[in-house]
């Protein structure tokens, strides 16, 4: 197991436009990682794939 470390940025937080009325939350979160952190090395020795992974998760959460 790794650790993975997120830089984070609150995109925006508001009441939903839709009428609703519940409170909104957009996330945005990136990271890389190494392929051989993870003991996966398939394909990297004649360079199909590279050894960085660049990850990014975008996500809205609603207020219950």
């Amino acid at each position: 197991m790794h650790p993975v470390t997120l830089a984070m940025t609150l995109k925006k937080t508001d009441r939903d436009p839709f009428g609703h009325e519940q409170h909104l939350l957009g996330v945005s979160a990136t990271t890389e990682l190494k392929r051989s952190d993870w003991g996966m090395d398939y394909a990297m020795d004649n360079g199909l794939v590279g050894d960085d992974v660049a990850v990014r998760l975008e996500f809205e959460a609603i207020a219950q």
